[in-house]
Order: structure tokens, then C-alpha cells, then sequence
């Protein structure tokens, strides 16, 4: 184990001093595409603080949210139908599962299982159904904003 003399521990002080000035100077900001610079994390809380809430649980204002899946309206299309199951807390769409896909043929199981995670990742980032349909797979894609629209109704009723 090698030990630091001073001047080194000042050299290494005044590097994690101005890293941590950039990160907060520049919260969200970074010089790499596709890189976030995140802020430090929060000190401990003192003893006798609230406890977080539990897995699938989280507080907004003083009220309590669980984690709940509402599913979708079962969507015929002329390839087959269309299903998902929509996963939600309070109203924040988390995931959208897709319980039925297309698949009249081999074609449509391989058409549907290529646009599924795109239409995954497009509903979860807009927080919606009207998101746009995947080239190639507009029957597809159709049933399942159709599906998915249902199951955000049901879940706002």
C-alpha cells in the first residue's frame, strides 16, 4: 500500500474538487453524445428519518401509488390479433407488455416480434398511445396503439 504525501493528496483533492464543480455546472450536460452527467448522490438521511417507500411503491405528495397492470382490448387485424398489458404507476406508464401478437404466418410472427420493442420503447418514452407505426408493420403496429389505448383508458376510468 503506497501512501500519498500532501502535495498528492492536494493534487487529488483539487481533481475531485473541479469534477464535482463540472458535474453540477453542467447537470444533464456532456461533451459525449448519449452520456447524462449526474448529479452526486444525496447524503445519507439522519437516523429516524421516513424510510423510502417499498419496491412498487412510491410517494408523490403524501399519497401512496402502486404498481398495477391494466391489459389492453384484445385488436383483430388481417394478420391476426393484437394484445398488450399496459404497466402503470399512478398514471406513469412504466412498461407496456405485449401478451398477443400477430401471427397468422411465419411472416407475421417475424414482422411483429421486429416492431414490438420499437413500439415498446416509442409508448414508454411518449407516455401514450400516439406514437408512430413501425415501417413494415402498420397492421401490427395499429392493433397494438389501438390495445395499448385501451388499457390507458381503463386505467384513467
Amino acid at each position: 500500500m503506497r501512501l500519498l504525501t500532501g502535495a498528492a493528496v492536494s493534487v487529488v483533492g483539487a481533481a475531485a474538487l473541479i469534477t464535482s464543480w463540472e458535474a453540477g455546472a453542467h447537470q444533464g450536460a456532456s461533451p459525449v453524445a448519449g452520456v447524462h452527467v449526474a448529479a452526486a448522490a444525496p447524503p445519507p438521511a439522519p437516523t429516524g428519518a421516513a424510510r423510502p417507500p417499498a419496491p412498487g411503491k412510491t410517494r408523490a405528495s403524501g399519497t401512496t401509488s402502486t404498481r398495477r397492470s391494466v391489459t389492453g382490448a384484445l385488436v383483430s387485424t388481417p394478420y391476426g390479433t393484437v394484445q398488450v398489458k399496459a404497466v402503470l404507476v399512478g398514471t406513469h406508464l412504466l412498461d407496456v407488455v405485449a401478451l398477443k401478437l400477430t401471427d397468422s404466418s411465419s411472416t407475421s410472427v417475424r414482422i411483429s416480434g421486429r416492431a414490438e420493442p420499437v413500439l415498446r420503447r416509442e409508448a414508454v418514452t411518449a407516455q401514450s398511445a400516439r406514437i408512430d407505426s413501425v415501417s413494415g408493420a402498420t397492421f401490427t403496429s395499429e392493433g397494438y396503439k389501438q390495445s395499448l389505448q385501451a388499457a390507458l383508458d381503463a386505467a384513467n376510468a
